[in-house]
């Protein structure tokens, strides 16, 4: 159970608190200066804790090697991620449910820190929901597949604030990305197509 204690601390301080204050379906307004504020303040000191934690993790540091196969991976879990979003926002949209709203930046300035704030999350939730947290889970006796399941459970809830279809894309994308980290031995090819994932979500408004 000790083994266990980290990881749940680290939860409980880095995505309770954003799960806890999420506006939910209120139109969320954009601020390059928020955006820069949460990059510089959370997710870039949360990235490289994580980072420090798998110091040790040979299997982490040998999946985050960069190769030119990320970016065949990053394509096709994309496509992949895409494809999920568009048939849950189809569906959600013909049951006329209410779904998050975002306000989009009003000059390249904004999109560039968008950019650059999508770019953080997207690091940041695949280094410790897709790396971290299965490794240690790995370590405390859990089996692969329970691990990935676990984390993507935990990772489908921090998008509770998003309503149901929020959490089922949330569960079905962090499947999708386990199986390409896992399978296809590419970390950088998914933090980047969440990455990009996250920013057309914004395009798409």
């Amino acid at each position: 159970m000790r083994s266990l204690l980290e990881p749940l601390i680290l939860y409980l301080v880095l995505f309770l608190p954003g799960i806890m204050t999420s506006t939910g379906a209120i139109p969320v307004s954009f601020s390059s200066g928020q955006h820069l504020l949460r990059l510089f303040s959370y997710n870039m000191p949360a990235l490289a804790l994580v980072w420090f934690l798998l110091r040790n993790e040979k299997t982490a540091h040998a999946l985050a090697r960069p190769s030119p196969h990320d970016l065949l991976i990053c394509a096709l879990s994309l496509a992949a991620l895409i494809a999920v979003g568009s048939l849950l926002s189809a569906l959600s949209s013909r049951l006329r449910l209410q779904s998050m709203t975002l306000e989009t930046p009003d000059d390249a300035l904004g999109w560039f820190v968008l950019c650059l704030s999508c770019l953080g999350t997207g690091y940041l939730e695949e280094s410790w929901f897709r790396l971290y947290l299965p490794l240690k889970l790995g370590n405390a006796g859990f089996l692969r597949g329970t691990a990935i399941a676990l984390s993507t459970l935990l990772f489908a809830l921090c998008h509770c604030y998003e309503g149901m279809w929020g959490v089922l894309n949330a569960a079905l994308a962090g499947a999708v990305l386990s199986f390409f980290v896992w399978k296809k031995k590419s970390f950088h090819g998914i933090a980047l197509a969440h990455t990009l994932y996250n920013t057309l979500a914004y395009l798409s408004v």
